[in-house]
């Protein structure tokens, strides 16, 4: 019993726990001498022996103070705090708040994903990464980096194994610098080589797998998923299926898609301009073979026509499209067409009444170069009349296109 206390004793920095070991605090303990109930401590202070007499009961005491002293104080180092996890919580909100790594939080909860329930008790390490800065800083850890050309606060960070938000607290700098080049900045430890992440090309599918839960795990959308495995069916997926699931080339190959989409469609609409150029100047060619024919009101048959007889009798016999009787209602029939955007073959409608009421009640076939052939009332037949004319000019109303 004897032995152990004298390891314990030798081992402890003393304190004045009793009157009886107020004499050797601090002191170099020599030797113990057991007589009878009492132990005499030799000790040397002050380069003099001296000695001291306890109690085997008050040397049991003190050893038991100072070690349950010792369990506290490790216990309080150790201490973390603790978070009961909100609605609306998320690990990387809650690493913000506590001002700690988002890794720390993971490992010290043991978790593998980012899931969080209301209710969660979450420990919270003791120390953040501004304390650890701070403390590295304390200890000389700190060194300087010159700010080069193309540098970021991420970058810098980067390559020493630090938060872009240290760096910025510790050179009290703006939420988003301008960093110049030449200027200094404290950063701790040295540069670290960061490993490249390995570049994943393949997976292969396993039990209770979805499109969706695969495109989450490597940062993909499900589109993307299914751009990178054409033949990939959304239900039913077998385990064992080898699929892509490569980020770069799934980025890849939207680029190539939108591009060729772009060509398609350029493509698309130089045919459609091609197919409308030709279609319009086949309407123009048809109208032309009447000039000359009389104008009847309400007629719409070969030789005799009026204004609206006219336009649907030719679009019955070249686009095979049967489009309303009268001009007011023709003139809601097909694509709208803006006086400049006008092109062979359209139908161009006017308001030719005295007080131009706003309302269509004559149309004409647009033939180009400001032209248009028309049942005309005034010269009592189908005519060529240009649209810069004073009367027609006041009077246009729109186009119609008839595809």
């Amino acid at each position: 019993m004897l032995k152990k206390l004298s390891l314990i004793l030798l081992s402890t920095t003393f304190i004045a726990a009793a009157p009886s070991v107020s004499a050797i605090k601090n002191a170099q303990i020599k030797q113990f001498i057991k007589k009878k109930d009492k132990i005499i401590i030799i000790y040397v202070e002050n380069g003099k022996k001296k000695k001291t007499v306890m109690s085997e009961k008050e040397l049991l005491n003190f050893t038991s103070i100072k070690k349950k002293k010792k369990e506290k104080q490790a216990g309080k180092s150790k201490k973390t705090k603790s978070y009961t996890v909100k609605a609306g919580d998320t690990l990387f909100s809650i690493a913000k708040k506590f001002k700690v790594s988002l890794s720390d939080l993971k490992k010290i909860n043991k978790l593998k994903d980012n899931s969080l329930h209301p209710g969660d008790k979450l420990k919270i390490p003791s120390k953040g990464y501004l304390e650890e800065a701070k403390e590295g800083v304390a200890k000389n850890k700190k060194t300087v980096y010159k700010v080069k050309k193309g540098d970021t606060l991420y970058s810098i960070a980067r390559l020493y194994n630090m938060r872009p938000e240290t760096i910025r607290k510790m050179n009290n700098l703006k939420k988003h610098p301008k960093l110049k080049p030449g200027m200094e900045l404290n950063v701790l430890g040295k540069p670290v080589e960061i490993e490249a992440r390995k570049h994943v090309k393949k997976y292969a599918v396993k039990k209770g797998d979805t499109l969706w839960s695969i495109a989450r795990k490597f940062n993909l959308t499900v589109s993307q998923l299914k751009l990178l495995n054409p033949k990939i069916r959304t239900r039913g997926l077998r385990a064992g299926l080898i699929l892509k699931v490569s980020k770069k080339d799934a980025i890849k190959l939207e680029k190539l898609r939108k591009k060729r989409r772009k060509n398609l469609s350029g493509a698309l609409a130089r045919y459609r301009r091609q197919y409308e150029s030709a279609s319009g100047n086949k309407v123009v060619r048809y109208a032309k073979r009447w000039l000359g024919s009389r104008y009847v009101w309400g007629a719409s048959r070969p030789g005799a026509f009026d204004c609206s007889g006219f336009t649907q009798f030719v679009m019955r016999k070249v686009k095979h499209k049967r489009i309303p009787r009268v001009s007011r209602r023709q003139a809601y029939y097909g694509m709208y067409v803006s006086r400049r955007n006008l092109r062979a073959g359209d139908l161009v409608f006017f308001d030719t009444s005295r007080r131009r009421r706003g309302y269509v009640n004559h149309v004409g076939i647009y033939i180009g170069r400001n032209l248009f052939i028309h049942a005309s009332s005034a010269r009592h037949r189908v005519v060529i009349t240009s649209l810069n004319k004073p009367f027609y000019s006041r009077r246009f109303m729109w186009g119609r296109r008839i595809n």
